[in-house]
């Protein structure tokens, strides 16, 4: 009888440790997973703002061989081929209604051909390190847009900080302009409000389940079709070009345009909140900066040294505290 209770004992015990060991197991699974999701999203985040902020130089550097309408259709349509290839291995979802192709032809306009043409031609007149500070500011033009059209709310704080943010643009833009507004700065300022009406649209179709990717790629098939009337200028400007600034648009079109919204996707996918992903957006203007000064021989201005930490500590405040 003493010996049936001990080997009942033991054999509850044996299964306590069985079950402790299983929770352990289980523990230590979810925190790699965890673990791996925070890497994967950083990972993704750092790839994309390595390719969307080596777009500035890049850009100014092929911008010296061709002209701004030339880049644009270069990089929306090499794009665009890039972006359907992928659409066709993860499925396509087509549009199915005239209200939906609607939709992506302002997408197409906004956050790619037009866009891209406006922007190009900005960055054609500026330095890429102040186009890319002027171009930060997008996700607070979209948070003001997003006021309008989705009703969202601002505290007074945010209201303070996109003020700061805007000051912190015009001493950027007049520091050697006396009161006048360089014709570069507001194209670049043009580009920043339509890209930012693209994520307005962009947000819309997102709150009715569609998938990131497909958005992307519908709006560059969109933006390509506008492109290919100006195809045979490009082509001949292309063809002309030096080997290095063809490279450059390739490195443009294929990893800027495509895998850059694949990228932040892929971040975005595996974030466990948003702000792990969008705070990185700050890093960009100083990537930029660092690659146009390796790149280009560009030397940032004293404004830009005093502009740049007022937009970018004002864009980290009004995310925070908006």
């Amino acid at each position: 009888m003493v010996e049936l209770i001990k080997i009942e004992i033991i054999w509850i015990e044996y299964t306590w440790i069985k079950f402790d060991y299983k929770i352990v197991y289980a523990n230590t699974v979810e925190r790699w997973m965890l673990m791996t999701n925070r890497m994967k999203a950083i990972l993704g985040a750092s790839a994309t703002i390595a390719v969307w902020a080596t777009a500035f130089p890049f850009g100014k550097f092929a911008l010296q061989s061709v002209d701004a309408l030339t880049l644009s259709v270069a990089r929306v349509v090499g794009g665009a081929i890039l972006m359907f290839i992928i659409g066709v291995f993860k499925g396509l979802h087509i549009p199915t209604s005239w209200r939906e192709w609607g939709i992506y032809f302002l997408l197409g306009a906004t956050g790619n051909f037009v866009y891209q043409v406006v922007f190009n031609e900005g960055l054609r007149l500026i330095p890429a390190a102040t186009s890319s500070i002027i171009m930060a500011l997008t996700p607070m033009t979209t948070a003001l847009l997003a006021l309008v059209v989705y009703k969202d709310r601002i505290r007074p704080a945010g209201w303070i900080f996109t003020i700061t943010a805007f000051i912190g643009v015009a001493i950027i833009i007049l520091w050697n302009s006396t009161l006048t507004i360089p014709m570069g700065a507001l194209w670049t300022l043009l580009g920043m409000i339509l890209f930012a009406m693209y994520n307005i649209l962009n947000r819309g179709l997102s709150l009715k389940g569609y998938n990131s990717i497909t958005i992307a790629m519908w709006s560059m098939f969109t933006g390509a079709i506008m492109a290919l009337p100006f195809a045979d200028h490009a082509i001949e400007m292309i063809v002309q070009a030096p080997l290095s600034a063809q490279l450059a648009m390739v490195y443009l079109a294929f990893f800027s345009s495509a895998l850059g919204f694949v990228f932040w996707s892929y971040a975005f996918e595996h974030a466990e909140k948003v702000s792990d992903v969008t705070n990185f957006m700050y890093i960009s203007p100083i990537v930029a900066a660092i690659v146009a000064a390796f790149l280009l021989g560009e030397i940032p201005n004293m404004g830009l040294y005093i502009g740049a930490p007022i937009i970018l500590g004002s864009l980290f405040l009004f995310n925070r505290y908006r």
